[in-house]
């Protein structure tokens, strides 16, 4: 149920920022500047404000249940993304839209029902140290990605910076799901606590990395490249680092790859579908939108 409120919240956010994010002068790319600019934005705002709320869900949910679960229940977000945008554009779901969005839903509850995780370590608050090296791991590998997609252009730029947001996602669900436990010790145990720390830093460095992908302006690259990356990855990390390890046998193995191949199948489609901007925001050159826009003569946000 947390997983899902926060998904919803998740991807509410999501749309209104990128929006905002892709009419920012891509000067400001991967700098601090680009918070700063984005920050006078008001709807810019009411998105990062609802995100936190799912913050707030999403931490709750990684406190009482496993992160491949959690994560994967999170990555339907997208749907809500999709929803919001049809809601604001007054225009309907096509037949194609509805069939991506149940093999969204199918795929998620199938890998829910299909692979449940044996009980792990990694939430435990007396052994954070397997929760830290899959952080650190998580964000090693979405640091080279990061500065990769930044000296890129086009399409390649989207996707590497899709990519490397997907990973500092991932990292910061494993930080959070450490800091859930530590935060009822109190003060004391936040600040005695690595993950306090790391969310602290990690975060924002983690908004920086999601608000410069998005200003690529390629949201039918950005959004379902990072919906997917996150939940993979936190499934990496889970089965490889926190002892997670799902109880699958040959047969049920194949049917969960299978769901997560229709998930994200799925998503991609929803997001070539309903998430390229009608135009440009107010004061955003024309060109830096793609010319198939998909929600021509939808109310500016």
């Amino acid at each position: 149920m947390w997983a899902l409120a926060a998904a919803v919240l998740y991807g509410t956010g999501a749309a209104l920022q990128q929006r905002q994010a892709a009419a920012v002068p891509g000067q400001a790319a991967g700098r601090p500047r680009l918070l700063l600019l984005l920050v006078q934005r008001p709807w810019w705002l009411l998105g990062i404000g609802v995100e936190l709320s799912g913050f707030a869900a999403h931490a709750i949910a990684l406190r009482t249940g496993p992160l491949t679960i959690v994560q994967m229940l999170v990555a339907s977000s997208l749907l809500f993304s999709v929803v919001t945008v049809r809601l604001w554009s007054g225009r309907r779901l096509s037949w194609t839209a509805w069939a991506a969005v149940l093999a969204v839903i199918g795929g998620i509850a199938s890998f829910v029902a299909l692979a449940p995780p044996a009980s792990g370590d990694a939430g435990v608050p007396g052994v954070p140290g397997h929760a830290g090296l899959a952080a650190a791991c998580l964000a090693a590998c979405a640091v080279p990605l990061a500065a990769a997609g930044l000296a890129a252009t086009g399409r390649r730029r989207a996707v590497l910076l899709a990519v490397a947001a997907g990973l500092a996602d991932a990292g910061i669900a494993v930080v959070t799901m450490v800091f859930s436990h530590v935060v009822s010790g109190g003060l004391a145990g936040l600040a005695g606590s690595w993950a306090t720390y790391a969310l602290m830093l990690g975060g924002p460095c983690s908004l920086l990395l999601t608000q410069t992908a998005y200003q690529a302006g390629r949201p039918m690259i950005t959004l379902p490249v990072i919906a997917v990356v996150t939940p993979v990855a936190s499934l990496a990390a889970g089965n490889l680092l926190l002892g997670e390890t799902a109880r699958l046998g040959v047969l049920s193995g194949v049917f969960a790859a299978l769901a997560v191949l229709v998930m994200s199948a799925g998503l991609v489609v929803l997001a070539r579908l309903t998430t390229r901007p009608p135009g440009p925001v107010r004061g955003t050159p024309a060109s830096s939108w793609p010319r198939d826009a998909a929600l021509a003569g939808s109310p500016k946000w």
